[in-house]
């Protein structure tokens, strides 16, 4: 691994160019002077049409230029474009300062997810982008789920700082899909003490898709969707690029380093790596109390090369991820069994999880003409996951993944009216229990899916926009219990087969169609209606046995029928110069709804027997943002945000578990000194008490949060050295959250946290 990353960073520096005698370096910003990021600037003249991407600063370079007469062109949503013809001069190295317009017919707000998969600023789907790269925000203990978890209607699940899954719309476990390096994520999310286990390494921004999406990425959609985008600064200049940080967070002792650096040369060829390694001690709660075992460590590497060119890109890349995981126990808040050491303790007691993910994909961009373009995904996942809990040298639960992921596509543009998105996407997954392994939860189990899918737009005026999709799946699934640690556990298939095999097949076909409405130059409306599915994971049907570090016996059900849901979604947007709003509301039919119940028995050996039980279920609420920025004051704004979610068991009419509470925000932002780049920012939210509990569920009172963070940076020639400090929990709530994995332990959440992060970009 060493001699890897010093081969990648060697190779790196030895080929590194100087900037060639004429270059075009430019600033974006706005008429308030604030720093226009993820601009597009097209440099174009007789002989060549180059393109880039302005970074968080506003900055952009064009290198290599030879002498004569440009036009440059800069679109970034939610201004007007800019324009300009430039003369450059032999050997000259020329600047230019371009202000951006802001447009208030434009919907800043209403991202692009993917041109490819052909949803654009007027695609009907519930979408929102946030920024990875902001400093206030980098290396939350949390992972990736530090930065999204405040979205309007997206929750995390946690069990401690290191262990924590998404939820949308109040559906989480396999029902949210993860896509990272164009490949969606199979890591085991059945488990509820099993994290998403990603951090936000090489990461520029996270979509959201709020809803079922299975038309987009099939089976574990049926929430919705997260996008991870990998940050490709390389790719925007000229010259050697990167950044080092380091993030230091108090609650946990955590300390996170991080680097990345990457070139792209003239020829088109680019290579490019990231590092980081991490590790937090246990955290304290409100009360200053450790939470014995909440500790945990990650090392992540990336590697990343390359080609592009105007009509190609093609890139591979490889990933390696290891955690280290403290598994809290659910008799931690009892001071006599409790965990907890010292304050700075790291080292890794029992029980622990110990995760090791490697990702190798190839992603290729392919422009035949101006109307046809391809885009290919081909990912493959090694996921090996070992939880030891009664000692250091013997593996409890041990599985063993290779997941094989294609996503192969040709998109139409048609007219300026039509354009179509056609594919077929497929997976191979292959889990198997590590040999050494002294308990079985679940047994050897492989599946083959393949799926068609076409999804259309239809454009008839500026202000109407139709889409539609139509997919079919087919999913194989096979078990096999005849390994020998197998069969000596006395692990036992459903049904009790005589060559301990099962084979079952999952069908179906689902569809989109949305309708968007653009009223006058600042009002739209979006209208959706999505049927989303997801076939029961390994778990669910073939669980029969005991989950070790949870106290659970665990027993699926090999008759569950494949889950399908119906949701309806309406959106309206308004934004004006001085305010923005978005309000949504859904609701959501799941039919054959799977859900986890402690049956209220035990074993003979204690473990209280939990069952995956199905039913159907209804879920319906609702999200708002407002934001407002005075008049003659443009470096101040104020936004809020709110959420409701409601889920019901139809069959039962009991509330459904897993739930979150209702939430609602303020969050004023500033820039107190013009054409400095300082930026203040405060953050208030109320969590509601959450009196709907489910099966088996307590109540959870309301608390209150409050968050502060500060910003700066110094420009350095090319160079920028940022500063953030952020505060979360500045009150030292003492709480739980309704969804945390640890609240029917009542393990509280983690108290104050202070994060600085120091982060050089050169």
């Amino acid at each position: 691994m060493k001699s890897i990353i010093l081969f990648t960073l060697i190779t790196i520096f030895l080929t590194s160019n100087p900037l060639s005698q004429s270059s075009l370096i430019g600033t974006i910003k706005t008429e308030d002077n604030v720093p226009v990021n993820t601009a597009t600037i097209v440099l174009t003249n007789a002989s060549s049409n180059q393109k880039t991407i302005s970074d968080n600063q506003g900055n952009f370079i064009f290198s290599n230029l030879s002498a004569g007469n440009y036009n440059i062109k800069v679109q970034r949503a939610g201004f007007l474009e800019f324009e300009k013809e430039l003369e450059i001069r032999e050997n000259e190295q020329k600047k230019i300062d371009i202000i951006l317009i802001l447009d208030v017919f434009s919907f800043e707000e209403v991202s692009i997810v993917s041109e490819s998969m052909g949803l654009t600023d007027k695609t009907p789907y519930n979408i929102h982008t946030l920024d990875a790269r902001e400093i206030t925000l980098k290396g939350s203990p949390s992972g990736v789920m530090g930065l999204i978890q405040n979205e309007p209607g997206v929750n995390a699940a946690e069990m401690g700082h290191g262990i924590v899954k998404p939820f949308i719309r109040g559906l989480g476990f396999s029902r949210v899909a993860t896509i990272y390096q164009g490949g969606k994520l199979e890591n085991h999310q059945w488990g509820a003490d099993h994290g998403l286990g990603l951090n936000d390494l090489g990461i520029s921004s996270v979509d959201i898709i709020k809803g079922p999406a299975s038309l987009l990425y099939g089976s574990g959609a049926l929430g919705g969707i997260l996008v991870m985008n990998d940050d490709e600064h390389y790719l925007h200049s000229g010259h050697l690029s990167g950044n080092l940080g380091t993030t230091i967070n108090t609650v946990s002792s955590g300390v996170r380093t991080y680097g990345s650096i990457g070139k792209k040369w003239k020829n088109g060829f680019y290579l490019a790596t990231d590092l980081a390694y991490e590790n937090h001690a246990d955290y304290f709660d409100g009360n200053y109390r450790l939470i014995g075992n909440s500790r945990f460590n990650s090392s992540t590497m990336r590697l990343h090369s390359g080609f592009q060119s105007s009509n190609y890109k093609g890139k591979l890349s490889y990933s390696y991820n290891q955690q280290l995981l403290g598994i809290i126990e659910d008799d931690e808040m009892d001071d006599d069994e409790s965990l907890a050491t010292f304050r700075s303790d790291r080292a890794m007691q029992l029980p622990f999880q110990d995760v090791t993910d490697q990702l190798l994909s190839y992603r290729q961009e392919l422009r035949f003409s101006d109307n046809w373009n391809s885009q290919m995904d081909v990912v493959y996942h090694h996921n090996k996951r070992k939880e030891i809990e009664d000692a250091f040298d013997e593996i409890d639960l041990g599985l063993d993944q290779h997941h094989l992921f294609y996503n192969l596509r040709a998109i139409h543009q048609a007219s300026d009216k039509f354009s179509g998105t056609y594919g077929v996407q497929g997976s191979v997954l292959s889990m198997k229990n590590l040999l050494d392994a002294e308990e079985i939860l679940i047994p050897n189990a492989s599946y083959y899916e393949q799926a068609l899918y076409a999804l259309g737009t239809f454009k008839p005026s500026e202000n109407h926009t139709f889409q539609g999709g139509l997919r079919f799946d087919y999913r194989n699934m096979n078990a096999d219990a005849n390994q020998e640690n197998i069969i000596e556990e006395g692990y036992v298939l459903p049904g009790e087969p005589e060559n301990r095999m099962l084979d079952l097949d999952f069908l179906g076909v689902t569809g989109s169609m949305g309708y968007t409405y653009r009223h006058n130059k600042y009002n739209m409306l979006k209208f959706n209606l999505s049927s989303g599915f997801r076939s029961p994971d390994i778990a669910e049907l073939l669980s029969n046995g005991p989950h070790p570090g949870t106290n659970r016996f665990e027993v699926g059900n090999i008759d569950f029928r494949r889950e399908q849901s119906l949701q309806a979604d309406a959106t309206w947007l308004k934004n004006t110069k001085h305010v923005s709003i978005a309000l949504s509301a859904f609701g959501n039919y799941v039919n054959n709804y799977i859900f986890f119940v402690d049956s209220g028995d035990t074993t003979s050996s204690g473990l209280n027997i939990w069952e995956f039980r199905q039913t159907d279920a209804f879920l319906y609420g609702g999200e708002i943002e407002f934001t407002f920025k005075p008049k003659g004051n443009n470096r101040f704004q104020i936004a809020t945000h709110a959420n409701i979610i409601r889920g019901l068991d139809l069959t039962s009419d009991d509330n459904l578990t897993f739930v979150p509470a209702d939430r609602i925000g303020i969050a004023p932002s500033f820039r107190p000194i013009k054409e400095k780049p300082l930026h203040i920012k405060l953050g208030y939210d109320y969590v509601f008490q959450q009196n709907r509990p489910g099966i088996g569920e307590n109540s959870t009172s309301g608390y209150h949060l409050v968050n502060a963070q500060i910003q700066y940076a110094f420009e350095l020639n090319t160079k920028k050295l940022e500063i953030g400090l952020s505060g979360f929990n500045l009150l030292n709530q003492v709480y739980f959250d309704h969804i945390s994995i640890l609240r029917a332990f009542e393990v509280t959440s983690p108290g104050v946290n202070a994060m600085l992060n120091v982060r050089f970009s050169f």
